[in-house]
């Protein structure tokens, strides 16, 4: 018998704190704060840190790149996957060391921006600290996706994922609203202490919870790895990568991999139009326009938890996306033909929220899908692609959504969300989902 082997057989210690995988509610309430803090670098990125640099005169194009660049790091998750998949403190579980070392490293770099203090001229330090802030915020959601992959049950998946979605709107939310006031004063040292105090306690909050019972709370602690770790965790990347590799030689994944990146649109309009719409066209203040992101996120957070779940039980997961996108598709429509005659705020502020909360909405009825033709013993790997798919597509719109206002206006960039949503709900039925037989066919 090997050691590894021998140490899961010895006897497991009692904890009084529960492990995710006999707990429901430590699983949901990790889950939950494990997303709201993957919305900080994302809050502070694409909502506070934009509409500060538009009220100090930064062009669409430098914004959209600034966006583009931070937010680089999401579509590398292929590579974090398989990093997680090979890698692991196995004592700790499959997933657990690497969210915690994320968490500190998110710290560490909140602390050092707040030490750097860059100015709105600063602009390439700023992209490059929050580059850094989003790469650690990527390690952390892969290792989150891959952990509910493997510890939650089928029948918790759509109401995790509400969950994960509601709980990182919510942290967009708050980040928003904490960073734009903030960096009214122009302090960014402020701004950046505070959030990383953030960070800071809610990580040792999801400190206290192991993966599986027996496991080690920290790698001094007692414990060791559990059966399900030595046997799902891989000791090579080639079986890794053959096992992804296999599922992309199907062409329904390829097809969902296009229709997950034309959807994006609508995030990458929020990440790098809106700011400058609202400061430099509508007048806004820059902290007005976060306080409204703030609250338009909390009502998306609301709209995660309540819609999904109703629309996939009474409609099926096929119909609900159908619903969801189109409606995302004519809302969008409508705001580009009728844009040159808004008259005051509430036109914005009506479609943006509405727009805002569908596609998320069915950003989540994907996800519970992509979810569903995972393999467990690659989850990190295959999800990550997924993802990867997604967020690349969102820096690319957003690095060439000032090029599109040039060339065509405000108007032209909510055409153009409509458009590629209907491609993206197209290729996503094409693509069977929804279809339960092609999940057995995708199981091994």
């Amino acid at each position: 018998m090997t050691q590894s082997v021998a140490a899961a057989a010895m006897p497991a210690p009692a904890h009084r704190i529960p492990a995710l995988t006999t707990s429901k509610p430590a699983r949901f309430a990790t889950i939950m704060v494990l997303y709201f803090l993957q919305g900080v670098p994302v809050g502070l990125t694409t909502v506070a840190l934009t509409a500060w640099l538009a009220s100090q005169g930064s062009t669409p194009i430098e914004i959209g790149a600034f966006v583009a660049f931070a937010l680089l790091p999401w579509s590398a998750k292929l590579f974090n996957g398989l990093l997680m998949d090979r890698f692991t403190f196995k004592p700790m579980g499959r997933r657990r060391s690497w969210i915690l070392v994320a968490q500190g490293l998110m710290i560490a770099t909140l602390v050092a921006m707040a030490v750097l203090a860059p100015t709105a001229n600063d602009i390439a330090l700023l992209s490059g600290l929050c580059f850094v802030l989003n790469l650690c915020a990527a390690f952390n959601d892969v290792a989150v996706d891959g952990l509910a992959v493997d510890i939650v049950p089928n029948a918790e998946r759509t109401a995790i994922n509400s969950v994960m979605f509601a709980s990182q709107s919510a942290g967009i939310a708050i980040t928003s609203v904490i960073a734009g006031n903030l960096l009214m004063s122009g302090d960014v040292t402020t701004t950046a202490l505070v959030l990383a105090g953030l960070v800071a306690v809610a990580s040792a909050f999801v400190g206290v919870f192991r993966e599986r019972p027996g496991e080690r709370l920290m790698p001094w602690s007692t414990g060791a790895a559990s059966p399900e770790c030595l046997e799902r965790q891989q000791d090579a990347f080639w079986p890794i990568i053959s096992r992804v590799g296999r599922s992309l030689a199907n062409r329904y994944v390829l097809l969902f991999l296009g229709g997950l990146a034309f959807v994006q649109a609508p995030f990458a309009f929020a990440d790098s139009v809106s700011p400058t719409l609202a400061v430099q066209h509508l007048g806004w203040s820059s902290d007005a326009y976060s306080n409204l992101r703030g609250a338009l996120n909390l009502i998306a957070a609301a709209s995660a938890l309540i819609l999904p779940v109703p629309l996939v039980l009474w409609l099926g997961l096929s119909r609900a996306l159908i619903v969801q996108v189109a409606a995302v598709a004519i809302l969008s429509a409508a705001a580009g033909l009728t844009l040159p005659n808004w008259q005051g705020d509430t036109a914005f502020m009506i479609y943006e929220g509405a727009i805002y909360a569908l596609s998320l909405s069915s950003s989540i009825t994907l996800i519970t899908w992509a979810m569903r033709i995972c393999n467990p013993a690659v989850a990190a790997t295959q999800f990550a692609l997924f993802m990867a798919s997604a967020n690349f597509a969102r820096s690319i719109y957003s690095a060439n959504s000032g090029f599109v206002i040039e060339m065509g206006g405000y108007s032209a960039t909510y055409l153009v969300i409509s458009v590629t949503s209907m491609i993206g709900l197209i290729l996503c039925l094409l693509a069977r989902v929804g279809d339960e037989q092609l999940v057995t066919n995708h199981e091994d």
